[in-house]
C-alpha cells in the first residue's frame, strides 16, 4: 500500500518531469485526460467495469471536452472526481505534498497561513499565522463564497473514497487557494480569500492574501494520554503497560529509523507475556497504511493470546485507519473477538490498492492507480469501512483540552458478551447492530 513515505519513491522517479511538465507543455491537457481514463481502465481490476458504464464514460468525456479552459485546482478536482468512480480510496491525483511539490509559479505553490483540521463538530484552525491568527483555534463557518459543512459535503460528494476518508482530508482544502477554485468556494487562487468563524462565542472574519506557505503557530492544548505516551516512548511505533491495560501505539506500517517492524513486533511478544493483564488495546488512529505484511505476525499472536476474548481486545481506529492499516484492522474484526472504539476507518474490509502511478506531461499532475484488491472479508461485505462497537467521535473541545474519549471508553468498558464463536453476531460479524448505524459528522447533520 502507499503512504507518504511510499510516495517520496514516486517523486524522486518524477519529480523532474513534473516541474519541466506546464512550462514545456509537451502535450495537451486534453491527451492527458484520454490517456490517463486508458491507463486507468487498463490497471485498475475493475477497469473493463469501469469503460462499460455510462457514468463513467460521462465523467471522462466531460473532462475531456473542459479540459483546456480548467484552472489547475480545477482540472485537478474533476480529475479526482472521474478516478473517484472507483471510490477505492486509493486511485485518485495525488496531492503535490506527495510528489517534491507543485510546479514553479503554479496554484498549488500558493497557501493561506493557516492549517484546518475537521473534528466531528466543525472544521477548526489548529495552526495559524499573520492575518489569520485572529481565527486560531476557531470553528471555520464560510470559506468565500462557501459554508464550511456545505464545501465539506461537495468535497464528499467527488471524493474517491469513503465519508471518513473524506472527512481526514476535508482540512488541507481550507488553506489551498488552488483546491478552493476547484471546489467553488473562491474564483480565482491568487485573489484574497475572506473567511469567517467563530471564536469564543464571537465573530471572526478575516481577509487573506495567498502566498507561500508560512511557518504557522501551533494552537496550544494539552496533550492526550496517548500522545504524551508517544513521545515519552520516541518512537510511531511503542508498547506501554497502563495499569491492568496493554496499549499497543501502532501509527506506522513500517520500518522506522531506530526501530525496525520486526523489533516492535517482539516488544509486543514480550510485553503481552510480562504480567497479568486483563485487556490489550491496539491504536490505529494514526496509522495510515505502508506494508500489509509487517503486521501480520503481531495479528497472529493476538488470535492466539488470552487476550482473545469478549472485554480483552480493543481495537480504536478513526478516519486516518486506511490502506495497510484497514488490512489487520479487518482481519481481527473477522477473525477475534475484538471491539472497535473511536471513529469509523478511512478504508473499507474490502478494496483496492497497490497503486501504480501515471505521470500527467502537460498538468504535472501525477496520479495512481489501483491494482490488486485486498479483500480480507466475506465478498457479500460491501461496507465503506468498520464502523465503531463503542462510539467516541473526536470533537474539537476534547481535542483542545487534551482528553481522549476513546481511549477512556476502552480502558474503562465492562462486558458480559461470552467468548461464543457460534452466535450469528459473531459469524455475520458485519452485520451486527454496531454496523447498521449512521455516522454523521457536522456536515452531514445539515
Amino acid at each position: 500500500m502507499l503512504t507518504r513515505r511510499a510516495f517520496a519513491a514516486l517523486s524522486a522517479i518524477g519529480a523532474a518531469a513534473l516541474h519541466a511538465a506546464p512550462a514545456a507543455a509537451q502535450s495537451a491537457k486534453r491527451d492527458e485526460v484520454e490517456a490517463l481514463r486508458r491507463f486507468a481502465e487498463a490497471t485498475h481490476p475493475r477497469g473493463r467495469e469501469a469503460a462499460a458504464d455510462a457514468d463513467w464514460r460521462a465523467r471522462w468525456e466531460a473532462l475531456t471536452a473542459e479540459a483546456e479552459g480548467l484552472s489547475e485546482g480545477q482540472y485537478f478536482v474533476r480529475t479526482r472526481r472521474a478516478l473517484g468512480w472507483f471510490k477505492d480510496g486509493h486511485t485518485a491525483p495525488l496531492p503535490f505534498e506527495f510528489v517534491g511539490g507543485p510546479p514553479a509559479g503554479s496554484d498549488f505553490a500558493l497557501a493561506l497561513p493557516l492549517r484546518a483540521r475537521a473534528f466531528h463538530d466543525g472544521v477548526h484552525v489548529t495552526a495559524a499565522a499573520g492575518a489569520a491568527m485572529p481565527l486560531l483555534g476557531a470553528r471555520i463557518t464560510r470559506v468565500g463564497g462557501m459554508e464550511s459543512g456545505a464545501l465539506i459535503r461537495a468535497i464528499a460528494e467527488q471524493w474517491p473514497g469513503n465519508d471518513a476518508w473524506a472527512h481526514r482530508w476535508a482540512g488541507s482544502h481550507f488553506s489551498s487557494p488552488a483546491l478552493l477554485q476547484g471546489m467553488g468556494a473562491v474564483r480565482q487562487a491568487s485573489a484574497p480569500v475572506t473567511i469567517e468563524g467563530e471564536r469564543n462565542g464571537r465573530r471572526v472574519r478575516v481577509r487573506l492574501t495567498p502566498g507561500a506557505p508560512a511557518q504557522l503557530q501551533e494552537f496550544e492544548r494539552p496533550r492526550t494520554p496517548a500522545e504524551a505516551w508517544r513521545a515519552e516512548a520516541g518512537f510511531a511505533n511503542f508498547v506501554r503497560i497502563e495499569g491492568g491495560a496493554l496499549y499497543i501505539g501502532c501509527a506506522e506500517m513500517a520500518d522506522l529509523e531506530g526501530k525496525s517492524f520486526l523489533e516492535f513486533t517482539r516488544e509486543c511478544f514480550a510485553a503481552m507475556e510480562a504480567r497479568p493483564l486483563d485487556r490489550l488495546v491496539l491504536d490505529l488512529r494514526r496509522n495510515g497504511g505502508g506494508n500489509n505484511y509487517l503486521p501480520e505476525a503481531l495479528r497472529k499472536r493476538i488470535l492466539r493470546s488470552p487476550f482473545n476474548s469478549p472485554g480483552g481486545l480493543y481495537i480504536l481506529t478513526s478516519p486516518f485507519t486506511f490502506s495497510a492499516a484497514q488490512n489487520p484492522a479487518s482481519r481481527l474484526e473477522r477473525d477475534s473477538f475484538a471491539i472497535f472504539a473511536g471513529e469509523p476507518t478511512g478504508g473499507a474490509p474490502n478494496h483496492y490498492g497497490d497503486a501504480a502511478s501515471f505521470q500527467g506531461q502537460a498538468s504535472g499532475v501525477t496520479s495512481i492507480v489501483s491494482t490488486i484488491p485486498w479483500f480480507d472479508s466475506y465478498p457479500s461485505d460491501q461496507r465503506p469501512w468498520i464502523l465503531p462497537d463503542l462510539p467516541a467521535p473526536e470533537t474539537f473541545a476534547d481535542w483542545r483540552a487534551g482528553k481522549d474519549a476513546a481511549l477512556e471508553a476502552v480502558l474503562t468498558h465492562v462486558t458480559t458478551e461470552e467468548a461464543d464463536e457460534a452466535t450469528r453476531a459473531r459469524i455475520f460479524f458485519f452485520r451486527r447492530p454496531s454496523q447498521e448505524a449512521p455516522w454523521r459528522p457536522f456536515w452531514r447533520e445539515a
